[in-house]
């Protein structure tokens, strides 16, 4: 399951290179699965992977923030 794990980060990595906007959301909600399920196993999690779960919850806070009126 772990290597199966490993595998999908890889591709996803991959995937999300290539992905418009619209599916680079999909996309993400899988990267967000495997990191979880490395992380639930104790398996270090590449920086990459974080780095894009961590740009992933900035942008949404960002984006909350830009629709509050002044």
């Amino acid at each position: 399951m772990i290597d199966d794990l490993k595998t999908r980060l890889k591709e996803l990595k991959k995937e999300l290179k290539l992905a418009d906007d619209q599916q680079r959301e999909e996309l993400l909600d899988h990267l967000e699965e495997a990191v979880l399920g490395l992380e639930s196993h104790g398996v270090e999690v590449p920086r990459w992977a974080k780095d894009m779960m961590a740009s992933r919850v900035d942008e949404a806070v960002e984006d909350m923030f830009d629709n509050m009126p002044v």
